[in-house]
């Protein structure tokens, strides 16, 4: 075994291992400190765990679909791929395939990286002298090492389903574990950061507290960790973690006198397309935009109601890609009014499935009353003539042309949670930003790719929906009604907490693992009944009978083959020496391959 040789880089160590870690991982060693020197000192440790959390951040700087959050709400039944032919990936994710076999090889090494120095911290902290530490630091960084640790196997989990599980810095080549020893792996590092990290650290505004993870993210975690194991498994505890200890964890992260998050006054406050820059509210009565009819002033980045999050700083260089992938496009990638607020010049995947829409909008518990509808989606040109069901509908860019010589799968609605957002540069809109952060801070890229906002993994919202559904309560599910301007539930069912997990977390990336762990076998059928046949246009024609599954590799043909699971990168299969086996669904010669050209729906195009 080598020694671990580390690098200082703007404050953050790249920690890589020994001879089968730089295999395994294609990593690089950089000579300037080594064990027998780091760490020493309390600072040392806190740069290890900091780390950690860089390695976290940076899956948002290359393709957004490195992220589960993309490619799980890409596939689920709230939108299409979308797009332009050239958006494989993204069509591929639609339908349960791959565009190669290493688009996963990235996010994979990234992973393992932060697995890698999770490992190394928690060895190395543990190692040091409890008195070079001041009070507690050294739990809280043990427990904040632990937790990273879980996210990281929870993640590989949720994609991959088995891995090699590396649970030390001497790191060999060995086989897929057991899922049951990932998830005990998973269980036990959540409970030793929820036992580590002290109280006292829960939300907080203060500079070095934001973006750490807190004993109350550990219990929203082992939540949802929780769920989706002993759902999708049908297990009834995770390792030694049983119902009522979940219960207990996610009641003391709800309680706000101990944890201090908390519900925002308006859900739609929470997403950056609100901000007083684009809707003008910063120079007074604003743009006539959505945001600035409804008064509606965005929180900014580090909500109360964030517990778990990708944080960016708007004085460095890392940024949030999500608005690039999931914003709006035209023939020009030009922004103008017709589109404003948002800004013209992503890839304009994942339009949202009308029939998921059709369902919201005529729902008499929910519909247009519901403030998170028009919140979370908007309707564009003539939505309300194509869709008679949605005459009366609000269409909030009714003079939007888009790209109808690039788009397919467009349905004319579009999800705005993470919509990239542009500004006009002052009351006077003499001239625009792409970009609104950029008039936060000049220094901020004046482009949709270097976008700041927040990439949120769990909210509060998710905890009180969670404790409803392992409770059998409406509590929870009616603050939430509440807020969004419903009448309040009678009384608790399974039906109406599906219902408005849908609402409250659409286009979060949470739908497609939980109709998984609640249908573990059928969710495939589901989501393509769910899909088929909504309205769609393909380069500009309309596809007469909507959407449509490719044949012979329909969407619950592949579920069945896959389990909703993403393939292992090839790289690491040749990388393991015969030892790690790839996920059913992907073998070698299988019809798993998604190519350009491959969408169903060139006949429509007119000649």
């Amino acid at each position: 075994m080598k020694k671990i040789i580390l690098s200082l880089a703007a404050c953050v160590f790249m920690i890589v291992g020994c001879e089968t870690l730089d295999s395994l991982l294609d990593t690089t060693n950089y000579q300037e400190a080594n064990t027998s020197s780091f760490p020493k000192t309390e600072k040392d440790a806190e740069q290890l765990v900091n780390s950690a959390y860089y390695t976290f951040y940076s899956l948002y700087n290359g393709s957004i679909f490195r992220t589960n959050l993309f490619r799980h709400m890409i596939a689920s039944d709230d939108v299409y791929g979308h797009g332009s032919e050239s958006s494989t990936e993204t069509s591929a994710a639609d339908r349960l395939l791959e565009v190669s076999g290493d688009e996963t090889n990235s996010p994979w090494e990234t992973h393992y990286k932060g697995l890698h120095r999770c490992n190394f911290a928690i060895e190395a902290i543990s190692a040091l002298d409890d008195d070079i530490f001041t009070g507690d630091n050294k739990n809280w960084y043990l427990g904040q090492a632990h937790f990273m640790r879980a996210f990281f196997l929870w993640i590989l989990a949720d994609k991959h389903e088995t891995f090699p599980l590396t649970l030390s810095s001497e790191v060999e080549n060995i086989p897929n574990a057991s899922v049951d020893e990932i998830y005990a792996a998973i269980a036990a590092d959540l409970t030793d950061a929820i036992n580590l990290i002290p109280a006292k650290y829960g939300y907080s505004q203060e500079p070095n507290m934001v973006g750490r993870a807190t004993k109350y993210a550990a219990e929203a975690l082992m939540g949802r960790v929780w769920l989706f194991y002993t759902g999708f498994y049908k297990k009834d505890k995770m390792a030694d973690v049983t119902k009522d200890m979940v219960i207990k964890y996610l009641e003391d992260c709800a309680n706000t006198s101990v944890s201090h998050f908390a519900l925002e006054d308006d859900p739609r406050a929470i997403w950056a397309y609100t901000n007083e820059y684009s809707s003008g509210l910063a120079y007074g009565e604003g743009f006539d935009t959505y945001a600035s009819r409804e008064k509606i002033r965005w929180v900014r980045n580090h909500s109360k109601e964030t517990i778990w999050a990708t944080h960016f700083s708007l004085t460095g260089t890392d940024r949030n890609r999500l608005g690039e992938w999931l914003g709006i496009r035209n023939s020009s990638k030009t922004t103008n009014s017709s589109c404003y607020p948002y800004s013209a010049k992503s890839n304009g995947n994942a339009s949202v499935n009308p029939l998921m829409v059709k369902e919201w909008y005529e729902d008499p518990d929910y519909g247009p009353t519901d403030k998170r509808l028009y919140g979370s989606l908007m309707a564009t040109r003539n939505a309300n003539e194509v869709y008679d069901w949605y005459a009366d509908g609000y269409v909030e860019l009714p003079n939007f042309k888009g790209d109808n010589n690039k788009e397919v799968e467009r349905t004319l609605f579009y999800p705005k949670k993470y919509i990239a957002t542009a500004c006009y540069t002052d009351d006077t809109k003499s001239s625009m930003y792409n970009n609104f952060f950029h008039a936060i801070n000049s220094a901020v890229s004046d482009n949709n790719n270097g976008l700041m906002n927040d990439a949120i993994y769990i909210r509060y919202a998710d905890v009180l929906l969670m404790l409803d559904e392992l409770k059998e309560t409406v509590t929870g599910m009616n603050r939430l009604r509440a807020r969004a301007g419903l009448e309040p539930y009678g009384a608790y069912t399974f039906e109406r907490l599906q219902k408005e997990r849908r609402y409250e977390l659409a286009f979060e990336g949470l739908r497609f693992d939980d109709l998984r762990r609640w249908y573990p076998e059928t969710a495939g059928e589901i989501i393509q009944k769910n899909q088929e046949g909504g309205y769609v246009e393909f380069k500009g024609n309309v596809v007469p009978d909507g959407y449509r599954e490719m044949p012979g590799r329909t969407f619950s043909q592949r579920y069945a083959q896959t389990r909703g699971f993403w393939m292992i990168p090839l790289k690491q299969i040749s990388l393991q020496e015969g030892k790690l086996t790839q996920h059913s669904g992907y073998e070698e010669g299988g019809n798993w391959l998604f190519s350009s050209g491959d969408l169903p729906y060139y006949d429509v195009i007119k000649k």
